[in-house]
């Protein structure tokens, strides 16, 4: 069953993108996020992209400085540098497939270019992965609407 806790903390707001002018960081991926860039790109693959997030030069790292509510961050910097900040809480509380989401959903930002998209069916759940978070739509990521999502956001559908 899931723990809808977990679900709600996890869909506070997803943050977005935001362009910085500021230094830029190190390139490191946590070890937690790893797997995650690796399904990334597998995803990727199964739709006939070839993605190298190393050579995108795309970190993640657990941080503190999010605002309050926010779960995840992508920061695109000037030097052409991506960081996606993941709150740390947000991700102990969270199983494997809402961290999948929450890490496709800031690669769907730093690596796709994708905005926010709050599109929703007719019974108000949420039509993109991309969505906000906002609560514009209701949240369905689950292993039965997983490919359809991923093909959405990889633009397969």
């Amino acid at each position: 069953m899931k723990r809808i806790p977990a679900i709600i903390v996890f869909l506070s707001v997803l943050a977005g993108c935001q362009k910085a002018e500021e230094a830029t960081p190190a390139i490191t991926v946590d070890a937690a996020f790893q797997p995650y860039f690796e399904r990334f790109e597998a995803e990727g693959a199964l739709r006939g992209l070839h993605i190298q997030l190393a050579a995108e030069q795309i970190g993640a790292v657990f941080s503190d400085e999010l605002a309050a509510g926010q779960v995840g961050l992508c920061t695109q910097y000037t030097s052409g540098i991506s960081i996606i900040e993941i709150r740390a809480t947000t991700w102990s509380a969270a199983g494997d497939l809402e961290r999948e989401h929450l890490i496709f959903h800031e690669l769907g930002h730093c690596y796709l270019g994708r905005p926010h998209d709050d599109a929703k069916d007719t019974t108000g759940f949420c039509l993109s992965i991309m969505q906000s978070g906002d609560g514009s739509c209701r949240y369905n990521y689950r292993n039965v609407t997983r490919a359809a999502y991923l093909d959405e956001l990889f633009g397969q559908n």
